[in-house]
């Protein structure tokens, strides 16, 4: 049974590609202030276009026509990417994206331009997610 399950890990694993979803902001100390955001993550070692690729689940974003990620960068995108800016000695923010990450979990899917899911993440408070991160 356990070599089973390890073929699937190692299966889910190798479906993983380049560009994943790497940090989820949902809940900011002042619940007032926009500051919530996607990260993502492009661990290849070449350009990825994310031209018409997008977020679904809590909040919706398609990235526009020319964006890419630089291999081992990061891109985010924000509920408010002014606000992001301000409070985070400016840090360069696509969006904003529509709806909102639920404070209590969310599942957010990464698409291509074709729609294949490229990665998804189903975020939660509490065990196996850091307890303090609510």
């Amino acid at each position: 049974m356990n070599a089973i399950l390890a073929i699937f890990f190692f299966a889910a694993v190798l479906s993983a590609g380049p560009v994943v979803i790497n940090e989820i902001h949902y809940a900011p100390a002042d619940k007032t202030v926009r500051e919530a955001l996607v990260e993502l993550y492009n661990s290849s070692e070449g350009v990825v276009d994310v031209s018409g690729w997008s977020i679904t689940g809590g909040v919706k974003y398609v990235f526009p026509a020319g964006t890419s990620i630089n291999p081992g960068a990061f891109l985010v995108i924000a509920q408010d990417p002014a606000v992001l800016a301000a409070r985070f000695g400016g840090v360069a923010a696509l969006g904003p994206f529509t709806g909102r990450l639920g404070t209590d979990g969310e599942t957010l899917v990464l698409r291509d331009a074709a729609g294949i899911r490229r990665d998804e993440v189903d975020y939660r408070r509490g065990f196996p997610w850091p307890t303090a991160g609510g």
